[in-house]
């Protein structure tokens, strides 16, 4: 398990706990996006996501 997984597991953590423990409507946005993220980072492994090639612009003639 590398540390990505390691870190989205921590941010899904924490974002139930803000979800549990707020009651604002603010505050639950804030802990959806860090549910999704860290679901994010436990699926993939990696913070950003690029093509094994790697991302070229397009030639214009």
């Amino acid at each position: 398990m590398n540390i990505v997984r390691i870190i989205g597991i921590g941010v899904v953590i924490t974002g139930i706990l803000i979800g549990y423990f707020f009651n604002r409507t603010d505050v639950h946005l804030l802990s959806g996006i860090l549910i999704g993220l860290g679901i994010g980072w436990l699926i993939t492994g990696k913070f950003s996501v690029n093509s094994p090639s790697g991302r070229k612009s397009r030639v214009r003639s």
